[in-house]
């Protein structure tokens, strides 16, 4: 009996992971959608988000470029993260931060 119980405990883990990593995959758009024309972030084809300012910081003694992109589609949240990966890969130890509008009580974006 205890061996069945092992089995059936292997096997729900088994699935839950794989059912986690196949939905975490999927909050994220991929890198390749992704394409840059000037200070604009592309995606598909589409303008998703612009340069905004590019600042330097201070962060533990390590002086780190910020980038500071605002959002020019909002229909779509879930491709930021895409998009912070694609940037990421583009400029490795760059800070990426994206900056949206929270409409008035949005239930999304409770605090």
């Amino acid at each position: 009996m205890k061996k069945y119980l092992v089995i059936l405990l292997a096997f729900t883990l088994f699935g839950c992971s794989t059912l986690k990593n196949f939905f975490d995959s999927e909050k994220n758009a991929p890198k390749e959608k992704f394409s840059v024309d000037k200070n604009v972030i592309l995606f598909e084809n589409k303008p998703f988000a612009e340069l905004q300012a590019m600042t330097w910081s201070l962060d533990g003694g390590e002086l780190v470029r910020e980038m500071n992109f605002k959002l020019l589609d909002k229909h779509d949240l879930s491709i930021i993260g895409g998009m912070i990966d694609y940037l990421s890969d583009r400029h490795q130890g760059d800070e990426i931060e994206v900056e949206f509008e929270v409409p008035h009580n949005n239930e999304q974006f409770k605090l």
